[in-house]
């Protein structure tokens, strides 16, 4: 089977033909190669010329051939070997510029030819000296149990976040010859990376930071050391769009109080700030960093609280719903417990407080049970709400007196509005019926006392549920009912919006 599938291609050169040319060019009429792959070529090209014995210099200072760097990376919507993407950051380390992935190997040419005063040989001998520290970095950081330097930490927060936009600036502060102290490292590292988690924190968009950690990187080449922590924290906290601001204290507090953290943010990245307020909370007694080991995360109020935490009327179980996803509410245990005890009643034998007992290991959940003793229930989830922002505040700072303005409105994603919350506003009535619209004008929906919509025998708890029953397809429930008066379900909600931020407003 083998020998019927193989094919052999022989090409003869002549002596003043380029063998490494031919390959590029070969390349470019068939399967593409990685940008790691292109390079090499042209590395190894340059080196020919240069007179270095080739086979020498790929035993020793090639590092790109083990399994490492061959490892395939998630960026964005792109898979990349680890190589590609490590060259790629490393050229925007030096050039300071924002190197798309489609550009690395081009942009790297030119660096050579016309960027850098370097021989090859030296150029490669610092490559490899930064791919090892970055291998190093990524191995220390994929560690559960050991305790991470400041750089090491980034490292894993960016894997946990599923992004890798500050490695350019981790590259750039330990290039070779800068020898900056460490103490000045960390401080950089800390300020971008409290710049890059509080926008994760307020689901920010990220798409434009690698260019300004472009021009953090070009701004500051020259600083010098003394004062290069506070420059860089001085340059981030003067961004003024909202595409690049650096949040304030008080934004990220206010969002937390309300956030559905459970559903809103990754999993991984929400375990990632669970494990940054234990950490805080250890670093007062000197106690170690939290095993990063996936811990499951464990909701306080079960999701499914109404059999054992019943409420009385609407509005209790609106608002006992708003809190069972926030951050106040979540915690991290060493094993799942079962549903029995999940789902079950907070005090008890049996119940959730005494099994947190199991747990106390961590420091949040000794906490938890210091403070509930007789129950469970949203004025202790709104406190720990606050406890643990704080704890995250701590753990990513800002520089005094900084408040993040902007200079233009943000477009945010409107909070989620359930029917059930109209009704416990008074806003809609039970019983009022609901016209659909254009064609389907002739039916209707009931709203019941639960907030559910009633169409003939069937109930939604969605209006767009409703809506596809009745038209057959996916619709848009807010614009597609009408109440008696003439005014669309979404007009409803907006006067709810409109009420819930003029008392978050105070």
């Amino acid at each position: 089977m083998l020998k019927q599938g193989l094919q052999l291609v022989v090409i003869d050169l002549r002596a003043t033909e380029n063998s490494q040319e031919i390959f590029e060019t070969l390349n470019a009429r068939g399967t593409p190669l990685t940008a790691a792959d292109l390079i090499k070529n042209f590395v190894f090209q340059r080196l020919d010329a240069e007179g270095a014995d080739t086979q020498k210099v790929y035993r020793e200072d090639w590092p790109f051939e083990r399994s490492f760097w061959e490892h395939e990376i998630s960026v964005g919507r792109l898979l990349m070997s680890r190589s590609s993407l490590f060259l790629n950051q490393w050229l925007t380390s030096r050039t300071a510029a924002e190197v798309s992935t489609k550009q690395t190997f081009a942009l790297f040419k030119h660096y050579v030819e016309h960027g850098t005063s370097s021989t090859m040989s030296e150029l490669l001998r610092e490559i490899k000296q930064q791919a090892d520290l970055y291998e190093r970095w990524t191995l220390a950081a994929s560690g559960p149990d050991r305790e991470l330097s400041c750089v090491e930490m980034c490292f894993y927060r960016m894997h946990a976040s599923g992004v890798e936009v500050l490695k350019p600036i981790l590259l750039w502060l330990h290039e070779p010859g800068r020898e900056l102290p460490q103490a000045v490292i960390d401080q950089v590292v800390r300020t971008v990376e409290s710049w890059l988690v509080r926008r994760m924190l307020l689901r920010l968009s990220l798409s434009n930071m690698g260019r300004v950690v472009a021009d953090v990187i070009r701004v500051h080449r020259s600083t010098e050391p003394e004062v290069l922590g506070k420059q860089v924290a001085d340059y981030v906290a003067r961004l003024r769009v909202s595409t690049t601001y650096w949040p304030g204290d008080l934004e990220v507090i206010q969002a937390l109080q309300f956030e559905n953290a459970y559903r809103r943010y990754p999993r991984a990245r929400l375990r990632m700030f669970l494990e940054a307020v234990e950490d805080d909370y250890r670093s007062r007694f000197d106690a170690g960093q939290v095993s990063r080991r996936a811990y499951p995360i464990e909701h306080l109020l079960p999701q499914r609280w109404q059999v054992h935490w019943p409420v009385d009327g609407l509005a209790a179980e609106v608002e006992r719903d708003q809190h069972v996803h926030r951050m106040g509410n979540l915690t991290l245990i060493t094993e799942s417990l079962n549903s029995s005890v999940s789902n079950g009643p907070w005090l008890g034998e049996r119940g959730k407080w005494a099994k947190l007992s199991t747990y106390d290991v961590l420091l949040m959940n000794r906490r938890v049970r210091e403070v509930s003793q007789e129950g469970w229930d949203e004025n202790l989830i709104d406190e720990r709400t606050t406890a643990m922002a704080g704890a995250l505040l701590r753990t990513w700072p800002v520089p005094d007196g900084h408040v993040g303005q902007i200079l233009d409105a943000p477009v945010t994603e409107a909070a989620d509005v359930a029917v059930k919350q109209l009704v416990a506003a008074d806003l809609l009535t039970p019983g009022v019926e609901l016209v659909a619209r254009g064609q389907w004008a002739g039916a209707t929906a009931v709203v019941t006392e639960t907030g559910l919509l009633r169409v003939g025998d069937s109930q939604f708890g969605t209006p767009s549920g409703a809506a596809k029953h009745v038209s057959g397809r996916f619709s848009n429930g807010w614009m597609f009912w009408r109440l008696p008066d003439g005014r669309r379900l979404a007009d409803v909600r907006t006067a709810f919006r409109a009420g819930a931020s003029n008392h978050e407003g105070g």
